[in-house]
């Protein structure tokens, strides 16, 4: 209730401030806003983004190419990162994957064009690890046109999206009216460790044509447009449209982790805050990336008349990167910790006492992530009546060419360490004068090799036709439409077997070592990949790829949808309301091994079915105070499908152990389905400028989250024997409720030069709540309850920009809260994501009409990504990424 008072109160205020400004002699002037057409494309323009967003029948955000350039984005889940109510889950220094108002990214919807976007790889998804989630990072920002997120889906729009649907709106050849070229060239310099890059090349082109008595004839070119009759009546009745981009970068990552003794009993001592930070394990961790991210497509136009259109796409994106990872570790630290679970501390009660064995590590590894889009399509107006449909192609792969590891093994040492006095960055000393550095000190102990080829398609075919009914006036509109997709994903992991670790010093294998972590640690000899590149070429015929049925799954999920939804406009007044019914027909594999009582396992490949109908409602009034004075009033309803990881994770039986232990996914899950409702006030500035406030309350039925069941008796792999099963279920209910609120406004109010200062901001509050764990699950014996994962509480985005006379400046920041990024079976050893603020600052100039020249600055504040075990005094993970810097040159003619 105190979160509903403040956010009425905040919307209050800030339509009060709108009310101030407005000039109520335009409100006489008010007319119906226009509900004709749907349009979930975003268009390049800033200004044309926002009245997009003003004219739309539902609650959205547009983001047009023009304000993506205008910060250092590498990517389209960063250039996501600066909407209204979105927060980032990143990885490698980059943002990755979407929340959308709280609900983690597997929950939400995705589009490329209109057409479903797949998620790479399954394995690797963010917070609930549902493995649906879409990676954002594949997508290149010079590979689209704007970005749409939907916060209240329609009935024409497909049914995922608990939070909201994410559409990326490709480069379209639709509205050309002259030629234009257009192209980036960049460079730029990470300090971390030295390395040059990001490079960024980006080209695109287009032009509407025809031809004429004397040949081709181009719009625009200056030419007077022939007059045409008949069914080509239109003189340019081709355009095209083709789009490349290529951005390079070597990002390194300084990377120090940590595993802590969990011992339940520590909790009772009194000094229980000290003796919890001891550790199991310690990681010093420094990688060198090299990501080459690609975008590359196209589309073609042919549109005869004004009432027909017809048109082909093909979208193609994604990034290969290579890794080079070299750790020292420190192993077997726990084994200092004492019968009453204490671990000893030096005299100054700061310094605890261990030994553990030291370890250096190698991981050299090239993976691949490629989405693929392909549709053809048109639209026709028959009469009063538009039909629009589609056919699509939609595919998205993960390949891991070679995933090595090699580990040598040193001495066990004693090892004193002080992270009391410091987390940040614990100090350590070793009494017996060992040196992490030399190399002779450690010896081969093991090699690895693993490969993956995943694959995840989709084929989609859709239909639209909306008419005229006039049930009560002139703009009444009736839209139906029905829509088939047929999904089919394989997840193939292998593992290389046979290999034959050789004897092997690393002081033969290895270079200079490394001072990292700003000079704080060691990171130990750097391992040589090649020279164990070679002892595997050499062992290549003695070795096989076996199939690692611990990873493998398929699914195949078919989906068919119809609607119907109603649209009318009664004076200042719009109304919207329909229905969507999707059906859905899956079966999942996955492997199942079964442990007898003597110990021997039996593998299996088992199927399973699921079948099930969702009916979506959705009822939208929109109301004009005054043209640019908009209120909203919103009912609409979703559906999370249960996560490929939580149906169709392998599955385990041990019948040697008492109870049973059985792991596995849980085919009996039911979707997660979603009530919301939002309430929206937005007041419309000059210049894409907007003030807006808006209030929302999701209500989430069967949420699914993991568990234990203890004392089972009726689980289908043990039928009638005592067990502990480990598996998904859903839960009865879940909520987030929150407030946004977003200000942009460019100060042309203010003398020359003045008039070019504004600022962006916006910010968002929500509060979530689910049944984390119950009484049979936690440690405690406690029902235990938190944030839905991925929910970020407080997040925010504030930029001051100038912009005039050729000039662009840009100082932006981004924070957002803490999140709940992994379950750990206790509210005490969960993984959160800790609170993040970046800063960034971004500046062109524009030299000519043609020529743009650019320098930008990222990561100012050189801010860790972090991650804390239960609280922020137990830190497990903290990558430092150092700025970035870029400068280039932009051209358009």
């Amino acid at each position: 209730m105190k979160m509903v008072r403040f956010s009425a109160a905040l919307i209050s205020s800030v339509s009060g401030l709108a009310l101030a400004q407005a000039a109520w002699a335009a409100a006489a002037a008010s007319g119906p806003s226009s509900v004709d057409e749907v349009v979930v494309t975003a268009p390049r323009e800033e200004a044309q983004a926002r009245v997009r967003q003003q004219e739309a029948p539902n609650l959205i955000d547009v983001q047009s190419a023009e304000t993506i350039a205008k910060y250092p984005d590498f990517n389209a889940a960063e250039a996501l990162g600066r909407i209204p109510g979105i927060s980032l889950s990143s990885d490698t220094g980059e943002g990755r994957f979407v929340n959308i108002r709280g609900i983690d990214a597997n929950l939400n919807g995705a589009t490329y064009g209109g057409v479903v976007l797949l998620n790479t790889n399954a394995g690797g998804t963010a917070a609930g690890g549902g493995g649906r989630a879409v990676e954002f990072d594949t997508i290149p920002t010079g590979a689209i046109d704007g970005i749409v997120v939907t916060k209240t889906r329609l009935p024409d729009q497909e049914g995922e999206g608990l939070g909201g649907t994410i559409e990326l709106t490709p480069r379209s050849a639709a509205h050309l009216d002259m030629p234009f070229v257009e192209g980036t060239l960049g460079w730029g310099y990470e300090p971390l460790h030295k390395h040059t890059g990001p490079t960024d090349v980006e080209l695109a082109g287009g032009a509407r044509f025809g031809f004429g008595d004397r040949g081709l004839i181009v719009a625009g070119d200056g030419q007077t447009a022939p007059v045409r009759a008949g069914w080509i009546s239109n003189p340019y009745p081709f355009s095209f449209v083709m789009n490349a981009s290529r951005k390079d970068d070597r990002r390194a990552v300084d990377d120090l982790e940590a595993g802590y003794i969990d011992d339940t009993g520590v909790a009772a001592k009194a000094d229980a805050g000290i003796q919890g930070k001891a550790f199991s394990s310690v990681d010093f961790r420094r990688y060198d990336y090299h990501r080459r991210r690609f975008g590359y497509g196209g589309e073609f136009d042919f549109e005869p008349n004004d009432d027909h259109t017809y048109y082909a796409r093909a979208s193609i994106a994604g990034y290969t990167e290579a890794v080079h990872k070299n750790f020292y570790l420190l192993r077997n630290l726990d084994g200092a910790e004492q019968d009453d679970g204490s671990v000893p501390r030096g005299p100054d009660g700061t310094t605890f006492l261990a030994s553990g064995q030291a370890q250096e590590t190698l991981t050299d590894e090239q993976e691949t992530h490629r989405n693929q889009v392909y549709v053809i399509g048109g639209r026709d107006r028959l009469g009063d009546a538009l039909l629009d449909y589609r056919a699509a192609y939609s595919r998205a792969t993960f390949a891991v060419g070679y995933n090595i590891g090699a580990r040598f093994v040193g001495p066990t040492v004693a090892v004193d360490y002080n992270n009391i006095t410091n987390s940040t960055t614990p100090s350590f000393t070793y009494p017996s004068g060992f040196n992490p550095d030399t190399a002779s000190a450690y010896n081969l102990n093991r090699i690895t090799n693993s490969t993956e080829h995943d694959v995840d398609e989709e084929y989609s075919y859709a239909g639209n036709l909306q008419v005229p009914i006039k049930l009560v006036n002139d703009s009444d509109r009736l839209k139906v439409g029905a829509e088939a997709r047929l999904r089919d994903k394989t997840v193939n992991p292998f593992i290389e077997d046979g290999i034959v670790a050789p004897t092997l010093n690393l002081a033969a294998a290895s270079g200079p070592a490394n001072q990292y972590y700003d000079g704080h640690y060691p990171n130990g000899p750097f391992i040589n990949r090649y020279a164990i590149r070679a002892i595997l070429v050499g062992q290549a015929g003695t070795t096989t790829d076996d199939l690692d049925q611990s990873g493998f799954f398929t699914a195949k999920e078919n989906i068919f949808a119809a609607y119907a939804q109603y649209t009318t406009d009664i004076g200042k007044w719009g109304f919207l309301a329909g229905a969507r019914v999707e059906t859905t027909h899956a079966t999942y594999s996955a492997f199942q091994t079964t442990t007898d009582a003597a110990g021997n396992d039996t593998t299996a490949l088992v199927a399973r079915k699921d079948d099930y109908t969702n009916v979506f409602p959705t009822a939208q009034v929109k109301y004009s105070f005054a043209p640019n004075l908009i209120a909203r009033a919103i009912f609409s309803t979703g559906i999370g499908r249960p996560g490929f990881e939580q149906v169709a994770a392998a599955s385990s039986v041990d019948f040697s152990n008492s109870p049973v232990l059985i792991s596995r996914g849980n085919p009996n899950l039911k979707p997660i389905t979603g009530d919301n409702f939002d309430l929206s006030l937005e007041y419309y500035l000059d210049n894409g400028g907007i003030i807006q406030a808006a209030l929302f309350d999701k209500e989430f039925q069967n949420y699914i989250a993991p568990r234990v069941q203890h004392g089972i008796t009726t689980d289908p792999l043990a039928p009638g024997q005592l067990a502990d099963v480990t598996t998904f279920l859903n839960l009865s209910g879940a909520h987030a409720r929150g407030a946004e609120v977003a200000y942009h406004q460019k100060f042309t109010f203010l003398p020359d030069p003045f008039k070019g200062f504004g600022v962006e901001a916006n910010l968002t509050l929500v509060d979530s709540r689910v049944l984390e764990y119950d009484a049979a699950t936690s440690a405690t014996g406690t029902n235990q309850f938190g944030l839905l994962p991925g929910t970020s509480k407080v997040t925010w985005n504030l930029a001051g920009f100038y912009e005039d006379h050729g000039l662009q400046l840009r100082l932006s920041s981004e924070y957002v809260s803490h999140s709940l990024f992994g379950l750990g079976g206790d509210k005490a050893l969960d993984v959160l994501q800790h609170e993040r603020l970046t800063m960034d600052f971004t500046s062109s100039y524009q030299l000519t009409h043609n020529f743009t020249v650019y320098f930008n600055a990222k990561n100012l504040l050189n801010t860790p990504l972090r991650y804390d075990e239960g609280s922020a005094n137990r830190p497990i993970q903290r990558e430092f990424y150092d700025v970035t810097y870029e400068a280039g040159v932009r051209a358009k003619f």
